[in-house]
């Protein structure tokens, strides 16, 4: 594994080679800053600790999360387009929509059903609604790689949190190696494979309704 300085309360690592982009700057598809706060945003869901029974996992906070503001017009809703990159292990949705059969782990609305795996999404406040990144049709110890794009509505004053949650204190373990699903990156993200999971959004257009 990787030698890193973590900090876990805030879900921020400093790893020598890492290359992260700030999280401020305006997308060339957003001109007016109205989803910059989203814009090159990274969660790092990082091991906090080895799970000796399981040693492809790693042991893990249960919640991480980061919210952003969406900026704008008062009372207007805005189509975001956002590039979403990650390195998920698997859960499933129950009752969820599938808005792009070609990316089916992309679910709008519904619950978790498998609990105890990561659940990564983004929820809006307004209008409200939940977007799952990584649902599968079985769970497993396999690390997904995504890279897909998604348009989702979002109004001028609205809370967006980009979440994983967990059931239970482990994790699929991206630093361990030997096994073909793991030491992966996210080109153009990290130089190096980072432990646990990951998710990356960069903003592609933003348009008014």
């Amino acid at each position: 594994m990787p030698h890193r300085l973590c900090f876990p309360a805030v879900a921020v690592c400093l790893l020598a080679g890492l290359t992260v982009a700030g999280a401020q700057n305006a997308s060339p598809g957003d001109p007016a800053g109205v989803a910059k706060e989203l814009h090159q945003l990274f969660l790092h869901d990082a091991c906090t600790g080895e799970f000796a029974p399981q040693p492809d996992t790693c042991l893990h906070k249960q919640l991480i999360e980061k919210a952003v503001t969406i900026g704008g017009k008062a009372g207007v809703v805005y189509d975001v387009r956002l590039r979403v990159r990650g390195l998920f292990e698997p859960t499933t949705i129950r009752e969820g929509e599938t808005p792009d059969p070609a990316h089916p782990y992309y679910q709008v609305g519904g619950t978790i059903r498998a609990r105890d795996w990561s659940a990564w999404h983004i929820e809006v406040s307004e209008p409200k609604q939940t977007y799952w990144l990584n649902h599968y049709p079985r769970v497993g110890h396999t690390i997904y790689r995504e890279d897909f794009e998604a348009t989702i509505p979002m109004a001028a004053g609205a809370t967006v949190t980009a979440r994983v949650v967990d059931g239970n204190d482990r994790q699929m373990d991206n630093a361990e190696p030997g096994l073909p699903d793991r030491m992966q990156i996210i080109q153009g993200v990290t130089d190096r494979p980072l432990d646990g999971q990951m998710l990356r959004l960069d903003v592609v257009r933003v348009t008014a309704r």
